[in-house]
């Protein structure tokens, strides 16, 4: 290979106070917070265990997670007991819907936007962030705007990422409405604003269940031996796509699981981890059990997560003890458990530097959150003052699996076709070896053209073969030109958020976007901010990054939470992401005697009905506000006082076109829910006293969209709510 540029790329960026790289000459935090510097340990060590013959891991320096010191490779075998799954809720009755009336839920009207006021230009943000000795890190957030007074509240945000995650607490009752993080971690002496979202497991036999040894840096630094499996990236399992068609819909590379080993199970038993350790810190900094017991717990998912996704978060925090009953008659202590979208949590954060990025009430910004597996894009606007703050979504949020860890898949695939005739270079250690190379280095400070002629050199794990130009192997180092690397990994993958980003402002049509705010690890990308600089600084004014960037949605879940109570400062109205609709018998109309004659029965009472009508409960793009229940009205026919379940399949659309019939457009099963009718006064009444031969009974279902979830309520003529819906999402196993 012909050699460009004669200056050999440093491998090691230059680190500054606590260990955290930054890009020279400018004191940019260069990433998503690395999970050990070139000061790091080796990985496990290991020491004999007398009784059973095997090694025994731990940690070379740093204080070992408390909830694995029992490790599964003792003598004593006292092994952490795995947490129990939780199943997906019952089916129910088989039996179809067979309402006779419907009254089209009324959706709130497209919000109102205002003309904006003078162009602001400024230049993109970017300043080192806190990574020092302390126990725990404050916001620089105006708090006292966005938090105000709260008695005795306590909200814990959790980050869950692809490849990090992080735990932010605040309380009104002890920090004065204050957001913190937790910085320390098993495994290190170092402060860390997130941990690895990695665990590792050991299963003697295949017949033997996979018990949790390490997570986190511990888990991430450790070196595999027989039976132990290292689990990370799990998080891709929820993906919509892959929850539809399985683990082949998608080209990322799955992990390979214990045996016995669902995701569901992998995300419970690493929350647990992440819980029972977050606990102990902000116990040690508040000093109170009882805030935390009655603590709001605020997850985060990405945007393009469907329902189906969400119920398995749920399913896997609450199997997770991450919410629990704080006293007697505590009956609602699983709504302390929200799941809120990762770009709503970013722009509550956002909203709380807005006089950092000079935006006013009435003013739309676009929140892109570039994380290490999804990025996810949306659209907001600020109502009120600032004082009385809400955030209204704009148009329907989108994302895709385009984040930072994809760079590393491409460099690996790159590296695969430079070296394919030196397979003594691609065995799992070198690939590994290269990739973490290219991750903790010359990714987070990769520059685009600016890099075209620079030589990027990685050494070879394996010493044998070592010398190659024509392949860009030179004594031990594989080379790589930077116009390579911009082509091969990087274009491909930024050319997807510019598409995301593009695609966000193509809603707005006529408004005018005044920021855009780059949140997420990769957002900290000098090439990725560069890029989108170029392609959209004409069109948008403002195009920011806070210098808390990577923690952003983290901050904002904990605000979230603080600010339940007054309905100020938090997200008030969502964009309908889909079309909910159910399938339905309704009486038969000429027209659709006319196009659909073949689906026109009589039912039990002999009324014509056209047995394949859709029922709208909400359409794409409907402006919902928080809490707003989206009403219908049917109608079951019961044989006998029994029979009281009401069966129907959810499905969803992401077409703007509204169909009446079933096979009229692409509609999938999203799930089948359940509602038993017996708590309705009119059911009951109908019951007693109807004679034998069946009945009718009419009823109003509501259906909640909050951030990412959708609810199900079955409520009475006054309004009252009696019961809820039980869902069963199809394509889970």
């Amino acid at each position: 290979m012909k050699k460009i540029f004669s200056t050999k790329r440093s491998k090691t960026p230059a680190i500054v106070g606590g260990g955290s790289p930054v890009l020279p000459d400018t004191g940019v935090p260069v990433g998503t917070v690395p999970y050990f510097s070139a000061a790091a340990p080796p990985s496990l060590l290991g020491t004999a265990s007398p009784a059973s013959g095997l090694m025994k891991p731990r940690a070379v320096y740093g204080s070992p997670s408390p909830q694995l010191t029992q490790s599964a490779m003792s003598g004593s075998h006292t092994y952490p007991t795995p947490p129990t799954t939780v199943s997906p809720p019952a089916a129910g009755s088989d039996r179809l819907p067979d309402p006779s009336l419907f009254t089209p839920a009324v959706v709130s009207p497209g919000l109102a936007t205002a003309n904006v006021g003078p162009t602001i230009v400024t230049a993109m943000a970017g300043q080192a962030g806190a990574v020092g000795v302390a126990q725990e890190a404050v916001t620089d957030a105006d708090v006292g705007s966005s938090l105000g007074e709260l008695e005795r509240k306590l909200s814990v945000g959790i980050d869950f990422g692809t490849t990090f995650s992080g735990v932010a607490y605040g309380s009104s009752r002890h920090m004065g409405g204050t957001v913190r993080q937790i910085l320390n971690w098993p495994g290190s002496y170092e402060t860390f604003r997130k941990v690895p979202t990695c665990i590792a497991y050991y299963q003697a036999s295949p017949h033997d269940e996979a018990v949790a040894v390490a997570w986190g840096i511990e888990a991430k630094a450790m070196t595999l031996r027989e039976g132990f499996y290292k689990v990370e990236w799990f998080k891709l399992f929820l993906d919509p796509q892959v929850l539809r068609e399985g683990r082949l819909a998608t080209s990322v590379r799955l992990p390979e699981l214990p045996r016995r080993k669902q995701p569901i199970d992998v995300i419970t038993d690493f929350l647990s981890c992440l819980w029972k350790y977050a606990k102990e810190r902000i116990t040690e900094e508040i000093g109170s059990v009882a805030d935390l017991e009655a603590a709001d717990v605020i997850l985060t998912v990405p945007a393009a997560w469907d329902a189906a996704g969400c119920q398995i978060m749920r399913q896997a925090a609450l199997s997770a003890g991450l919410v629990q009953s704080a006293r007697g008659g505590d009956t609602k202590w699983r709504e302390r458990l929200r799941i809120i979208t990762e770009p709503e949590a970013a722009a509550i954060h956002a909203s709380t530097l807005s006089t950092l990025f000079k935006l006013k009430p009435s003013q739309t910004f676009i929140i892109c959150d570039a994380g290490g597996g999804t990025v996810d894009c949306a659209t907001y606007k600020l109502i009120g003052q600032l004082a009385q703050l809400e955030i209204a979504e704009m148009s329907t949020r989108s994302g895709a699996n385009c984040g930072s860890l994809f760079l590393d898949l491409r460099f690996e695939q790159l590296v695969k076709s430079l070296l394919h005739t030196h397979p003594v270079h691609l065995d799992a250690p070198s690939l590994l070896a290269f990739r973490h190379s290219f991750s903790e280095c010359d990714k987070l400070v990769f520059a685009g053209e600016a890099d075209d002629d620079t030589l990027f050199r990685f050494n070879c794990f394996n010493v044998e073969d070592s010398h190659d130009p024509t392949v860009g192997l030179e004594y031990g180092e594989l080379v790589v030109p930077g116009s390579v690397l911009r082509r091969d990994v990087f274009d491909p993958v930024v050319d997807q958020v510019l598409s995301l980003l593009t695609h966000q402002l193509s809603k707005l049509a006529t408004q005018r976007c005044d920021a855009l705010i780059l949140v997420g690890g990769f957002a900290s990308s000098p090439y990725l901010c560069q890029r989108i600089q170029r392609a959209l600084g004409d069109k948008v004014p403002i195009i920011a990054r806070p210098r808390d960037t990577d923690v952003a949605t983290l901050q904002g879940a904990a605000r979230y939470g603080l600010s339940l109570s007054k309905d100020s400062g938090t997200v008030s109205s969502v964009i309908s992401p889909r079309s909910y609709i159910m399938k339905c018998k309704l009486p038969a109309s000429d027209e659709d005697r006319y196009q659909r004659p073949g689906f026109i029965v009589r039912n039990d009472a002999g009324v014509e009905v056209c047995e394949n009508r859709l029922s709208y409960l909400v359409a794409k793009g409907a402006v919902v506000r928080k809490g707003q229940q989206l009403r219908s009205r049917y109608c079951k026919f019961s044989r006998a006082p029994t029979d009281c379940m009401f069966t129907a399949v959810l499905y969803v659309s992401d077409e703007d076109k509204v169909y009446r019939y079933t096979d009229e457009g692409p509609l999938e099963e999203l799930c089948r829910w359940t509602v038993d009718l017996s708590p309705l006064p009119s059911f009951q009444y109908n019951a007693s006293t109807t004679p034998s031969g069946g009945f009718y009974t009419e009823f109003t279902l509501g259906l909640l969209i909050d951030s990412a979830e959708i609810i199900g309520v079955l409520v009475t003529d006054e309004g009252e709510e009696v019961g809820r819906a039980t869902f069963e999402f199809f394509g889970q196993d």
